[in-house]
């Protein structure tokens, strides 16, 4: 053990790796098949490895807190501006009420059982798995008029809570969504979501692995020789007889290579090139001729570029409609092969309505897709750079947005760095989806920031808070599962019933809200394999982008209310 304890002495970061390492580690055991996760883990390992004490610097844990608060906001702000709209005002009123319903349980409780605020707050944290709200909770507590050994006390309480909670609060939201839920609306989820599916046309790769794709394309370009008489039409006939989901990009005849002008006449042993979808490719052969492997001059270089919808006349408008929308020779040779809506593949459908800040994936020839990106909105910079000027300024006007206190019946009151970080974070990340010139984050460095920085904040509340948990343990520790237990499952409940009843929104759509408002992506998963279809994907992205601002504020006012 003092061999350990010098070790830490002399080189006190590395107990913060010590701790990520072992804390993840932790969190690949799955329980009920579910992983306890790497945040709770780190939790966990940190608590008991700081019964050696070891101290850790504060700047270290405030930097890190800012990254991963930062980070939170930037990847939320733009669905989570683009969710305050017409279309998606029934997830806005479920998030909004959920965590207002969230909030009153949690303070009934502690005001019943008379629980001091950094308890109430990891119970916030820990039962509802919001880990920011550790982090804003603590802030809170560090600014007010008490005594340091009662601040330094409940700020390990924050800790102890949040470790003790966190997989009951976690494992019943799981099972909630996915199972409970349909029960108790009586339905059957799979049925739901498969009616939900026939309008949207719900799935896609998502069981692939990284470098995998679907080897069956529906996008095709192949090589035709012209030999039927009924062909000798021009470019453009030949085109509409197909409404346009064929297109000839190639036209070789001769050995001459020819533009394939929608008024030049196609003329016998002509090759081309086409490009269309499948099934209706495998029509045109059988209009055209046969299939040729002389390809000579008939090279296509094809390009997929990422497009995020921004067009305010295509928001709320079916796939069908927004085509017609579009002027033909815009969108000629232009295809959708896969949409993403929070991270979620869907397959593009007919009667799929769009909704705003989609990644819509286009692929087609490049010259093509200069035309048809500035219609439907901007293209997502494949780069890797960070703008490291643009991530310095949005984290320091964080914190200067945190420094503005207002009094509020008397006391002053403070975003504190949590909460500023937060709301910049926000801000940024929108300016950025408008103005995609500037502000590079890509989004894979983004959630890196986000994860990392989470870790080893949780790592250095978990060494400060270890200590004082056998004592928390002692007075609480029964209780604290209980609670945990019922601050979900009341205000998940009336949530449920709340959308249900009043709402009147799809059941499968529920269980996706209800894992969004409670920020918990492991019961989206749940949910998803219980419809065993991607439906309740549709429902999470909102509640999840709101609760993950709301619930984050809720940590501060716990602190100032209980």
């Amino acid at each position: 053990m003092e061999l350990i304890r010098s070790f830490f002495d002399a080189s006190p970061i590395a107990v913060l790796f010590v701790c990520v390492a072992i804390g993840f580690a932790i969190g690949r055991i799955r329980v009920a098949g579910i992983p306890l996760g790497g945040i709770p883990g780190t939790l966990f390992a940190a608590i008991v490895v700081g019964q050696v004490g070891v101290e850790v610097d504060e700047n270290i844990k405030t930097m890190a807190f800012a990254l991963f608060i930062y980070s939170l906001g930037y990847v939320s702000g733009p669905s989570f501006f683009q969710s305050l709209g017409r279309s998606t005002l029934n997830l806005v009123n479920l998030s909004l009420v959920s965590s207002l319903l969230i909030f009153v349980t949690i303070w009934g409780l502690a005001q019943f059982f008379g629980l001091d605020k950094g308890t109430a707050a990891g119970l916030l944290a820990g039962g509802i798995t919001e880990s920011a709200a550790v982090g804003t909770a603590s802030e809170a507590l560090g600014s007010m008029d008490l005594p340091a050994d009662q601040i330094s006390a409940m700020q390990a309480n924050i800790g102890v809570a949040y470790a003790i909670t966190y997989l009951f609060g976690f494992t019943l939201v799981v099972f909630f969504v996915s199972l409970i839920a349909p029960k108790l609306m009586g339905i059957s989820l799979q049925v739901e979501a498969a009616k939900y599916t026939a309008d949207l046309g719900i799935g896609g790769d998502d069981d692939l692995e990284p470098g995998q794709e679907t080897a069956l394309r529906g996008i095709v370009a192949r090589a035709f020789q012209i030999t039927r008489p009924e062909a000798l039409i021009d470019v453009g006939a030949f085109e509409d007889r197909f409404n346009g989901f064929v297109t000839v990009q190639r036209i070789v005849r001769r050995g001459r290579t020819l533009e394939p002008e929608k008024s030049r006449k196609l003329a016998m042993g002509d090759r081309v090139a086409l490009l269309g979808r499948l099934d209706e490719v495998l029509k045109a052969e059988t209009f055209l001729g046969l299939e040729t492997t002389d390809t000579r001059g008939l090279d296509l270089v094809g390009e997929t570029r990422t497009v995020v919808l921004t067009n305010k006349d295509f928001i709320g408008e079916t796939i069908m409609a927004v085509r017609a929308k579009i002027d033909p020779q815009q969108r000629r040779g232009v295809h959708v092969v896969k949409i993403s809506r929070s991270g979620q593949n869907l397959v593009p459908r007919p009667r799929m309505r769009l909704e705003a800040g989609d990644l819509v994936s286009l692929y087609g020839m490049p010259e093509a897709l200069d035309g048809a990106v500035p219609v439907i909105g901007y293209a997502v910079d494949q780069g890797l750079a960070v703008d490291y000027v643009y991530l310095g300024l949005g984290i320091i006007v964080g914190i200067l947005i945190g420094m503005i206190t207002v009094p509020i019946a008397g006391s002053p009151v403070a975003l504190h760095t949590g909460g500023g970080c937060l709301l910049s974070g926000l801000l940024f990340g929108w300016l950025r989806s408008r103005h995609p010139k500037f502000g590079g984050l890509p989004p894979a460095t983004a959630l890196h920031l986000r994860d990392f920085g989470l870790a080893i904040f949780i790592a250095c509340v978990g060494l400060g808070t270890g200590p004082q948990a056998l004592t928390l343990l002692k007075q609480q520790g029964i209780l604290l599962p209980v609670l945990a237990i019922v601050a979900v499952i009341v205000p998940i409940v009336l949530s449920l019933f709340y959308a249900r009843y009043v709402l009147k929104m799809n059941p499968a759509i529920i269980c996706g809200a209800l894992a969004g408002c409670f920020t918990c992506t492991a019961g989206l998963n749940a949910a998803v394999q219980a419809a065993e279809n991607e439906t309740p994907v549709l429902g999470y992205t909102v509640p999840y982008a709101i609760s993950n601002v709301t619930l984050t504020l809720l940590g501060p006012i716990l602190v100032l209310t209980v």
